[in-house]
Parts: C-alpha cells; sequence; structure tokens
C-alpha cells in the first residue's frame, strides 16, 4: 500500500515540477512576464490551500481508493488541459487542476501510511514517501529537456497525462483500506464539538507555518534556479535543468536517513529546528554561486540538509493533536501552510529577482528560512513540553 501511494504521489510531484525546466521557452511562446511565469508554477498550489481540511473529511467518507482515484483523475484532466492551452489564461486553468490532485495526495498519502503502520513503525515509511516531491522533480527535470527537444514543450504535459493514467490504475487496482483492528482509532475526526476545537490547535497551526516558510523557498529557489545558472553561470539549459535536480536527488537519501533518525533520537523534536538553522545558513549561497565548480556541491548540501524538514514534519504533525485519530487534520493543517508558501513564493522571488539584482533573491531566501527556524524552534518546545 505505500509503495503504491508513493508512486501515485510522485506522479502527481512531476506534473507540479513541468513549468520550470521549460520556463524559458513557456515564457517565450506564451508571452508572459517572469511574474506571470512564477503564477504558472505556484498556481497549482491555490487549491492546496483550501482543500486539504476538506480532502481529510472527503477521505473519511469515500476511502482510500476513491479518493486516489479522484487525485489522479485530476492530474490527468489538468495536464491534458495544460498541453492544449492556447495561452497563459488556460494553463493557469490546468494548473489549477493539477492543484487538486496535489492537495489530495498529500493527505492521502500520509494518512494510508498512519493507517497500514503502528506509531512506532511510522518514521521509516514517512521518510520514504517524503522523498515524493524530491523524486518526482528529478524525473521532470531530467525528462522535460529531451522531451521538449524532441517534441516541444506540449509533449512534455502529455508525457504528464499518460504518467498520471497508468497511476490511475494502479490505484484503482491495488489500494485498500486497512482491516478493522477494533482499536477504535480512525483516520478522520467525528465529533463536531472537538472537530472545531482542533482545527484551532495552535502547535498544528504554527507547524503549518513553518512549513509554509520551507515550501516558499523550496517551490521558489527550484522555480528560478535554472534561470540564475543559465543568465548568472551561462551554462546551457539542459546542463542548468540537470544541475538544479541535484538538490532533490540528494534530498531522496536525506528524507529515508531523516525518516530512520527521528525514530532513535532521544529528543526527536530537535531535527526540525536544526535543519531549518543549516538551510537558513545555505540558502545565503543560493544566488550568490560565482563559479560552474561550486554549483555541484552547493546543490547536493542544500537538497540534503533541507530534506530533513518534510520527513521530520510530516512524522511530528500528529503529535500536535491529542489524539491519534485527529492525525489526518493535523496533516491536512500542515498542507494548507505549505500551499500558502508554494503560491507565494515563485512569483514574489520572481518579482524581486526581475530587478535585476541575483543577491536580493538570496536575501529574501534567509529571512523568510530564519522566520521558520524561529518558529519550529518555539513548537518543538510546545512539543516536547506537552
Amino acid at each position: 500500500m505505500m509503495v503504491v501511494v508513493f508512486i501515485a504521489s510522485i506522479v502527481v510531484a512531476a506534473n507540479r515540477f513541468k513549468i520550470p525546466p521549460v520556463l524559458p521557452v513557456l515564457m517565450d511562446d506564451l508571452h508572459i512576464g517572469m511574474v506571470t511565469g512564477g503564477w504558472l508554477m505556484s498556481v497549482s498550489s491555490v487549491a492546496g490551500i483550501l482543500l486539504p481540511i476538506p480532502a481529510a473529511l472527503l477521505l473519511a467518507r469515500l476511502g482510500l481508493k476513491l479518493t486516489g482515484l479522484i487525485a489522479l483523475g485530476c492530474a490527468i484532466a489538468g495536464a491534458a488541459i495544460g498541453a492544449m492551452a492556447p495561452g497563459a489564461t488556460t494553463m493557469l486553468l490546468g494548473r489549477t487542476i493539477e492543484g487538486v490532485s496535489v492537495s489530495l495526495i498529500a493527505v492521502l498519502a500520509p494518512t494510508t501510511i498512519s493507517l497500514w503502520f503502528p506509531p512506532r513503525e511510522r518514521g521509516l515509511p514517512m521518510g520514504i514517501w517524503a522523498a515524493w516531491v524530491p523524486v518526482g522533480n528529478v524525473l521532470m527535470f531530467n525528462m522535460a529537456h529531451p522531451l521538449m527537444d524532441a517534441f516541444g514543450w506540449r509533449a512534455v504535459w502529455w508525457f504528464g497525462a499518460i504518467f498520471s493514467f497508468m497511476a490511475f490504475v494502479l490505484v484503482g487496482l491495488v489500494l485498500v483500506s486497512p482491516p478493522q483492528t477494533g482499536s477504535g482509532e480512525s483516520n478522520a475526526p467525528s465529533p463536531p464539538g472537538d472537530l472545531g476545537r482542533m482545527l484551532l490547535n495552535p502547535s498544528a497551526w504554527l507547524l503549518a507555518l513553518a512549513f509554509g516558510a520551507f515550501a516558499f523557498c523550496l517551490l521558489g529557489y527550484n522555480t528560478w534556479a535554472p534561470k540564475f545558472l543559465t543568465d548568472a553561470l551561462h551554462i546551457e539549459p539542459a546542463a542548468a535543468n540537470a544541475y538544479a535536480s541535484l538538490m532533490f536527488l540528494a534530498a531522496i537519501p536525506a528524507n529515508i536517513l531523516a525518516g530512520w533518525l527521528i525514530n532513535r533520537m532521544k529528543d526527536r523534536y530537535k531535527m526540525l529546528p536544526t535543519a531549518f538553522l543549516i538551510t537558513t545558513l545555505l540558502y545565503f549561497w543560493g544566488f550568490r554561486l560565482g563559479s560552474v565548480s561550486l554549483v555541484l556541491p552547493y546543490m547536493v548540501a542544500l537538497g540534503f540538509a533541507s530534506n530533513f524538514i518534510p520527513t521530520a514534519t510530516f512524522t511530528l504533525s500528529p503529535d500536535t493533536m491529542p489524539r491519534i485519530e485527529y492525525a489526518s487534520l493535523a496533516l491536512a493543517i500542515v498542507m494548507v501552510g505549505s500551499n500558502v508558501g508554494a503560491v507565494a513564493g515563485p512569483p514574489v522571488l520572481g518579482a524581486v529577482l526581475s530587478t535585476g539584482r541575483w543577491s536580493a533573491g538570496s536575501i529574501t531566501l534567509v529571512i523568510v528560512m530564519a522566520m521558520g527556524t524561529i518558529i519550529s524552534w518555539y513548537v518543538a518546545k510546545r512539543l516536547r513540553a506537552q
């Protein structure tokens, strides 16, 4: 079951990250500027601001399989619309529909893991699943340019639609809910009074705010890093995409290692603020790299350090709730914060970079991540105390 939701998540992530590797060509073909180009990336997260909490409730009503089919159906539809888009407006519509798939899968997958694995065994599978974004990113960053060179940028969208259909079939054939254990645990909050109280849980929303800062920087930097490497360091576009994907390639072992470590640490709450602090320091050099020789080690270091954050966040988020039956609600709240950051990151950073000063982008990233570091430290303190 974990493998199925992992594959489905990779498919959704690959569709989400179609924009950065083809952005320069897309901007020319659709006649758009840097701010609109940033929105093409971040608009897929707009639905993620509104839908994760309803998705948690929908999941309880429809079950794992049907929710997964709806998620991948949106991925297919969004990719097909984008492939046929005559202009930016239609492309934005397709990206919004793809955002629905991201919102649903981001709640479905960790909830599936929470249902199929006992609490003491969730760290490692959650760490493996947390690699869905880097794996999908690496896949698309390295597939997009060959497809575009051979058939044009629309082939990248058709590839995403076909890839999504394959995952749709897999989910339909395999994914099921676990048998009832009789433990009384449920993946959905049921008492209405408690639901309202849990929706206002301060620890969950603070964790969401910190994760939003991480998403702001991740999506923002990921969107504009290839352009920086091409414009500032004069690296060929295909090579720039490959370099940028190293950040996500390094994230894959980092996610798994973080999942293994977090269940073995005496104070597992230290992992999140520590990873935030290291990542904040690394972002200072994000748009300041002065030599091609620095790009490879920098991307590997940034990808490795920063991706302890998702694993720690997803593993710890159920701890913000008083009972395990509210775990899916905690995950949904965290995803709301993530998507707010993902929506804001690319266009805000694009506006900053449009001034012509790459160093201003690094300063922006450091300020946002520093705020996330402070918030994550405070959340860790709260969780440790309770």
